[in-house]
């Protein structure tokens, strides 16, 4: 379990105008997936630095089934794999290099070295390519090499910073999995997310606005109330005929265009009865659902 306390980071120093993150209070618990989203400064890369043991607390506290971040700096990292968002290129250092010195760093060495390193390499899919400079991978293998270093010990708790950055599908959906993966055996998993759609493979959400956390739940519609939510009907060449039904249900919906027509809804609850309605005007609809990520909804407040 990761318990966040009044938590307050300021990635300056002090220097700047206050803290990054300020005053996030949170629980995360075993087998819980938290995709943490919000607008351009908000504080997501902050809050996940201090999680991952790379920055500390100027107020407030992170602890990690009993391990302190503040009281106890080395045991809470031992705990931790964390995913930067990007790769730090040193200067003509190799794939197995890198994962030599963190394995090194970690305790290991001889053939439980070696072990685990090939073990690296090959989640990175460089196996065989140990030798290749770590500024000339392509962005997608530089994220997998940094996944396969935050994994070398079996963290309790894996934290990653715009993890999906430079992915292709593929490695997307490995990714994926593998969050997921950890969930099923009781792992934590927090992630920050360049935008708001958030995949299946996460069990909450939290939303940050200037440092703070403004929502949290579930990651679901239904686990964070608000007025409307905007959902979208597919009704080729009957747009301004089904927006004429569905005023009588919501807010005064908007035909897009020729085939599209978006209404504010209280809920999905309500999509069977607008349904039901364009279908006994005889107005086919090829596709309903939300306008959009829906949890993009969160970021206006």
């Amino acid at each position: 379990m990761i318990a966040l306390a009044d938590l307050a980071v300021d990635p300056g120093g002090g220097q700047g105008g206050g803290p990054a993150v300020d005053g996030v209070t949170l629980t995360i618990g075993p087998g819980e997936a938290w995709a943490v989203i919000g607008r351009t400064g908000a504080g997501r890369s902050t809050l996940l630095a201090a999680l991952g043991g790379a920055l500390p607390p100027v107020r407030g506290d992170v602890v990690i089934e009993g391990q302190s971040l503040r009281a106890a700096p080395a045991a809470y990292r031992r705990l931790v794999g964390y995913v930067p968002a990007g790769l730090v290129t040193w200067p003509a250092i190799r794939a197995g290099e890198l994962l030599e010195l963190f394995a090194a760093s970690g305790g290991l060495s001889g053939s439980r070295l070696r072990s685990a390193v090939e073990r690296g390499l090959t989640m990175a899919g460089l196996a065989g390519a140990g030798q290749a400079r770590i500024d000339h991978l392509p962005d997608g293998s530089a994220k997998r090499l940094l996944v396969a270093r935050a994994l070398l010990f079996d963290p309790r708790v894996l934290v990653l910073d715009d993890p999906f950055r430079g992915l292709d599908p593929l490695e997307r959906r490995d990714l994926e999995r593998l969050i997921a993966d950890m969930t099923l055996v009781e792992r934590c998993v927090v992630a920050a997310l360049d935008d708001a759609a958030v995949p299946g493979c996460f069990t909450h959400l939290a939303v940050l606005a200037a440092g703070r956390l403004v929502h949290q739940g579930r990651a679901a519609p239904a686990a964070f109330p608000r007025r409307t939510w905007p959902f979208r009907f597919s009704v080729p060449g009957r747009a301004e005929d089904a927006a004429v039904i569905l005023r009588s249900f919501t807010p005064p919906p908007e035909a897009r265009d020729a085939d599209t027509v978006v209404a504010l809804l209280r809920g999905e609850g309500e999509v069977p009865a607008l349904l039901h309605a364009l279908a006994e005007a005889g107005i086919a609809v090829v596709a309903a659902g939300h306008d959009g990520p829906w949890a993009a909804c969160l970021l206006d407040g």
